[in-house]
């Protein structure tokens, strides 16, 4: 990341790092690389060019994704709040919030589909009645 200051090359190692524990969260990787607070509130929004640049158009679109979210998540609105912690929760905190149910076999094991019926040992009405007639 050429020409970029040390805490604006920290800033983006938290930002852009998925192992990071500020990852994806403009305003706690500020704050981790030494930003001020009123800073950090409004660097998305400010959007310096060595952000806008670091991160290019797909960044921008999450950015403002996440901005829209904010002002969504303090609607006045309470269904569209409700609505929108139910999304975000079921996103973030799959493990304890999905909708999402598994259906698994005995122990959690895989469950191994039984053929109600097999064709291959199964006569037709005709071929029963050819039978029938030639044993008779």
């Amino acid at each position: 990341m050429e020409g970029l200051t040390p805490q604006q090359t920290e800033f983006l190692a938290y930002y852009l790092d998925p192992k990071s524990g500020t990852y994806s969260n403009a305003t706690r990787s500020a704050v981790k690389a030494g930003y001020s607070e009123d800073y950090a509130d409004n660097l998305t929004s400010l959007m310096p060019d060595w952000l806008s640049e670091s991160i290019g158009r797909q960044g921008k679109i999450v950015l403002k994704a996440e901005r829209n979210l904010d002002s969504f998540m303090d609607s006045e609105d309470e269904r569209v709040k409700a609505d929108m912690t139910k999304f975000v929760l079921s996103r973030l905190k799959k493990e304890s919030y999905s909708d999402r149910q598994e259906i698994t076999g005995k122990d959690g094991k895989d469950i191994i589909p039984t053929p109600i019926l097999d064709l291959r040992e199964t006569k037709t009405v005709e071929n029963s009645n050819i039978t029938e007639n030639k044993t008779a």
